[in-house]
């Protein structure tokens, strides 16, 4: 048996490969769409991909299932209850796919989403008993899956079902069994997953909350408490995977463009976002752009402001990294992606074009200027709820970074200079170019965000 971890920074999604290895078949579990590494996972080893297996609709990505399937013949495996639309072979509970002499058994386990289901891989060579769970987005190390994606009404109805699956089916398999999850760390998809790469239904009823809240009211407290708000863009991923997403092949592939060609797009709508670090973007940008900054944020910010029904041009710091951030943005279904200035902000400035700046300050200098009476100097704190309960700027206004991206109102005096702070300082960036969008002018940033403020011993306050 050969089994094998495909990471996604960024989305910080896993797919597995799972293979006889004499047998030569091979299943994918959870494919991404751009399905290039385990076609040349398979080919290396001389498996044939037999099976492509979902563990639900997924919210936080395109599924590459529909990709693959085209590239390899294999036949889509889903839950029966999601009505995926594309051709696939319905799963219930307690179905099996053979992969060479191993079996995927499908476990139903609702909770994260109503059709969401698991898989155990049983390989006779080690008896009777499973040897793994790929537990999709229901179970991770040290979290459970979030249960509100699909809107209020649904989300009383999933808490229940979410308690069932953790104390009457994952509680009851052996401690010993080896999880796989479908997420890692920095993953929306929970409220705070680990790390780690696998862990076991033994660890997760020892250290795991959601196994350990003792009655059914409990639980759906400790489920809810604190959970950030779901990034914009999940419902619309829920739309394309169950309809099934176009393939790569079809999508435009964009091109370089001149500055008068990026000009005219953003003139007809296009939205502009720069994809460079927040010290360039503050050096100088195209008037209206929006700085999202390659990187692991990427694509879930990118999504955040679900541009969906518009056209993308990209500003880049290197035009090689055009096929990096496209590859990204396909990810999240942002498909209408019409290229990127060619040469970069040098180009736009030969151009003899106008360019935006913003202005930036130390925490120091910040600190010194709230000192100040009459300071004229509104703070705007962008990071999510959860952070500001950890600790704030006494007296500063509060805005979640998303609810900008979505077109909220900042609730600030434009007539005064607005402060903007986040975490690190890449939300800041955002959140400053969304404000200058609206017309705000007096913007600054605060690169060191409120790591460097809390690092330099400044006051804070706390709810």
């Amino acid at each position: 048996m050969e089994l094998t971890r495909f990471y996604t920074p960024g989305l910080a999604q896993v797919a597995y490969g799972v293979a006889d290895p004499e047998m030569k078949q091979a299943a994918i579990i959870d494919p991404r769409r751009d399905v290039d590494e385990y076609l040349a996972w398979a080919s290396d080893r001389g498996y044939e991909i037999v099976a492509i297996l979902e563990t639900h609709v997924h919210a936080d990505f395109v599924s590459g299932a529909r990709e693959l399937a085209e590239a390899t013949g294999a036949p889509v495996y889903a839950g029966r209850i999601g009505q995926t639309a594309f051709p696939h072979r319905p799963l219930d509970d307690g179905d099996t796919v053979p992969v060479g002499r191993l079996t995927l058994q499908s476990l139903w386990s609702p909770g994260h989403t109503p059709e969401h289901i698991s898989y155990l891989l049983f390989d006779p060579r080690h008896g009777d008993a499973p040897v793994a769970l790929f537990s999709g987005d229901v179970l991770f190390a040290g979290e459970v899956g979030r249960p509100d994606l699909l809107g209020e009404e649904a989300q009383q109805r999933l808490i229940g079902q979410l308690y069932e699956t953790v104390t009457d089916r994952l509680a009851t398999l052996p401690e010993k069994l080896v999880v796989y999850p479908g997420h890692g760390a920095g993953s929306p998809c929970g409220k705070k997953i680990g790390d780690a790469a696998q862990t076991t239904i033994g660890q997760e009823k020892r250290f795991n909350y959601a196994f350990n809240t003792g009655s059914r009211e409990a639980f759906i407290d400790a489920i809810m408490a604190g959970m950030p708000r779901p990034p914009a863009y999940y419902p619309t991923m829920k739309r394309v995977n169950k309809e099934g997403p176009a393939l790569l092949r079809d999508l435009p592939a964009g091109e370089p463009r001149t500055p008068e060609e990026v000009e005219a797009r953003q003139a007809a709508g296009a939205l502009v976002i720069d994809a460079r670090d927040a010290a360039e973007f503050a050096a100088g940008h195209i008037p209206g752009a929006v700085n999202v900054g390659l990187g692991a944020n990427f694509a879930i910010w990118t999504g955040w402001l679900t541009p969906y029904d518009r056209e993308v041009v990209l500003v880049l710091p290197d035009d090689a990294l055009y096929e990096e951030a496209r590859t990204d943005l396909r990810r999240i279904g942002i498909d209408n992606v019409a290229g990127y200035l060619e040469g970069g902000m040098a180009a736009w400035l030969s151009s003899g074009r106008p360019m935006a700046t913003v202005a930036e300050m130390s925490v120091a200098e910040l600190a010194s200027r709230l000192e100040q009476e009459d300071n004229n100097l509104q703070v705007l704190d962008v990071r999510d709820a959860s952070e500001r309960a950890d600790g704030q700027i006494p007296g500063s206004r509060h805005r979640f970074a998303g609810a900008l991206a979505q077109g909220a109102a900042a609730g600030v005096d434009a007539a005064e200079t607005v402060a903007v702070i986040c975490g690190t300082g890449y939300r800041s960036s955002l959140a400053a170019s969304l404000l200058q969008r609206q017309g705000l002018r007096r913007v600054i940033t605060v690169p060191e965000g409120m790591a460097g403020w809390q690092a330099a011993g400044l006051p804070v306050a706390r709810p």
